[in-house]
């Protein structure tokens, strides 16, 4: 029986004895290393951190990677960046696509980061423990899928999201990508709570008109004022930046 399975039969037995929900979670925490690390990154108050619930998969969005290659097709050796990398598998996903790419995953979880390492042994793969890149460094590409979100207004849909997360925290990090980001490069953001056209740094971008079919379009949105908008889709993933 794996660590996980044997955790989530734990969780439902205590959690069905009056009050046990908090005592659920603390036994948890002490049988298994992932959450551990996960609540203490909770815990902290000095971080930018924005999705504080990991969950990936293998290859998650092959459309886009499969898009952001030809786009980088001119390049021996393009630089990129996954920002909020978590076990790697976006790294990977690249670069099976991109073998000679040199590609920088960054994150705030080091449990996570080494699971990364172990899985990715290519010398031109590096797994930063970071909350932003180093404003020094230059990519082609920069990548930011399922970060600019959080689960809890997945869950809650509140109409104001500025006590979970407000739009300005949002608004810098994706300044700090900017940042980071050659004239004429690529930027990926997708599965976020907010429009990247809101962003101020979007006048510097034009949104290509590559759309993904086989995710749907980004449905619950949160503009400039943190208020919840209703009855709107936003499909645009892939944006360039202008050429210096």
């Amino acid at each position: 029986m794996t660590r996980r399975i044997l955790g989530d039969r734990l969780d439902g037995l205590i959690r069905a004895i009056p009050g046990g929900s908090a005592l659920a979670q603390a036994v948890l925490r002490l049988i298994d290393p992932e959450r551990r690390a996960l609540h203490a990154l909770r815990e902290r108050r000095d971080l930018h951190l924005f999705q504080p619930f990991p969950e990936t998969f293998e290859d998650r969005y092959p459309e886009l990677f499969d898009a952001l290659v030809l786009r980088l097709a001119r390049l021996e050796a393009p630089r990129i960046l996954s920002f909020g990398c978590s076990r790697g598998m976006e790294v990977r996903a690249l670069r099976q696509r991109l073998p000679l790419a040199e590609i920088t995953g960054i994150d705030v979880n080091a449990w996570a980061l080494d699971r990364a390492r172990q899985a990715d042994p290519d010398p031109r793969s590096r797994y930063i423990l970071a909350d932003a890149p180093d404003p020094s460094e230059r990519y082609d590409a920069v990548l930011a899928m399922a970060v600019f979100r959080h689960g809890q207004i997945e869950l809650e849909r509140p109409e104001d999201c500025a006590a979970i997360l407000p739009f300005a925290d949002v608004a810098a990090g994706i300044a700090r990508l900017d940042a980071v980001l050659r004239p004429g490069g690529w930027l990926a953001i997708y599965n976020a709570h907010f429009r990247f056209a809101d962003m101020p740094v979007a006048g510097h971008y034009r949104a290509e008109p590559f759309r993904m079919t086989d995710h749907a379009p980004q449905t619950l949105l949160y503009g400039p004022d943190n208020r919840r908008i209703d009855g709107t889709e936003y499909d645009a993933v892939l944006f360039r930046k202008a050429p210096g």
